[in-house]
């Protein structure tokens, strides 16, 4: 820089109209960030509230049925992202029946299914797994405990629904993630205690490959 064009910025510096307008500058550039900040913020709160509200739905319907139908599952599932989430997200359901057989014995898994997975399938190849390895470490180190901590009564079955969320880029401003997954779940006992569910039918076409459902996991 020249000594010329440093005499000028320290002038146009020393300018009433020059400061305001450097501080208009810096200003403009603060209330942006933190307007897509908030932006961002808020669909996650969204994306997090539905999580919680898709799952308690999710277990409610598949608490109700005695053999579940694994494409009506995957509707649903459809119709609450459209309504229930505010921004465009990756999704992965997962359903899981529990059971106690014993009175001194653990719960066990009768099936898990996760083969509802809406949006990318890379991004939710990789939901699915971060969502088992939060399961591992929730519920099932509960349900699948020690007995007296499981609250399950010898041969009652329990429904779990989990909802893993991740907005995708087209739902954020800055098209960057900050926060982790989001995560909804939600636990029920079936409707009728006598009655023990099957694991979900779907047609051979809607089922994704190397999908878990009817695959007991203990």
């Amino acid at each position: 820089m020249t000594p010329w064009s440093r005499s000028l910025l320290r002038a146009f510096g020393r300018d009433c109209c020059g400061s305001a307008g450097i501080e208009l500058a810096l200003g403009s550039v603060a209330l942006l960030a933190i307007a897509l900040a908030c932006f961002d913020l808020y669909s996650l709160v969204r994306v997090n509230s539905g999580s919680a509200r898709s799952a308690v739905v999710m277990a409610d319907y598949v608490s109700r049925e005695a053999a579940p139908d694994g494409d009506q599952m995957a509707a649903l599932g459809k119709f609450l992202r459209q309504t229930e989430f505010g921004a465009p997200s990756d999704l992965v359901y997962v359903v899981t029946a529990v059971q106690r057989p014993t009175d001194d014995g653990p719960a066990v898994v009768l099936w898990a299914d996760n083969a509802i997975r809406l949006g990318d399938p890379t991004a939710v190849q990789a939901l699915a797994g971060r969502c088992a390895q939060r399961a591992a470490s929730g519920w099932r180190a509960t349900l699948l405990g020690p007995p007296e901590a499981s609250g399950l009564h010898k041969g009652e079955v329990a429904i779990v629904a989990e909802v893993c969320a991740r907005p995708s880029r087209e739902g954020l401003l800055s098209s960057r993630l900050v926060a982790g997954d989001l995560y909804g779940m939600h636990i029920l006992p079936m409707r009728d205690p006598d009655q023990i569910p099957s694991s979900p039918v779907r047609s051979t076409s809607s089922a994704p490959a190397g999908s878990a459902a009817g695959n007991p996991t203990a």
